[in-house]
């Protein structure tokens, strides 16, 4: 299997998921990241303290476009009653740097920790991943075995998110956004 081959994988499963990607380089992550922000009409990131993303640019990037970026765990004060709905706008993305992701299923593996809370993927109607190609595992038995790996520090929680949320559970009727996001888009950048 190719390099490019699991990144395919994820992306094909993604959109069989109802939920989109994208393969990119590293300096390409900054614009792509603000576009797709925009195409959703969002004024507001909600972004967690990785510093994948301003090793990237990403986070430089939307606040030179003025959109406004909350960090956690420290703009949870600022912003987060608004983010679930409590009081003002709902036009808020999601930013993920997921753990891993599974090619096979278009799985994301998000697991909480201190600069990344359990949250982030269900509070906003958009998700938006950004995802180093190092971290695509094949299969979920792979994923779940490095995750939970002997001697690693185990997460107070492991969110696996495989597409926009949704739910049939009342009288068989579809519903979207039902324990988390309306949309996920996932960018999957090359690593350097």
């Amino acid at each position: 299997m190719s390099d490019s081959a699991p990144a395919e994988r994820l992306l094909e499963a993604l959109a069989r998921r109802r939920a989109t990607g994208a393969r990119l380089t590293a300096a390409a992550a900054p614009a792509a990241t603000l576009a797709q922000v925009r195409d959703w009409g969002a004024t507001r990131v909600l972004a967690p303290d990785e510093p994948l993303l301003d090793e990237l640019g990403v986070i430089d990037a939307l606040r030179a476009a003025d959109i406004e970026v909350l960090r956690w765990p420290a703009g949870r004060a600022g912003g987060w009653r608004e983010l679930l709905g409590l009081e003002g706008p709902t036009d808020t993305v999601a930013l993920t740097t997921p753990d891993l992701a599974v090619a096979e299923r278009g799985t994301l593996v998000l697991a909480a920790e201190a600069r990344r809370g359990r949250s982030l993927d269900a509070v906003c109607e958009r998700h938006l991943a950004v995802l180093p190609a190092s971290r695509i595992r094949l299969t979920l038995a792979d994923a779940l075995r490095e995750q939970f790996a002997p001697g690693r520090p185990v997460a107070s929680a492991v969110s696996l998110v495989s597409a926009p949320s949704r739910t049939s559970d009342i009288e068989k009727i579809s519903t979207l956004g039902a324990h988390g996001a309306l949309s996920l888009h996932v960018l999957v950048v090359e690593d350097r």
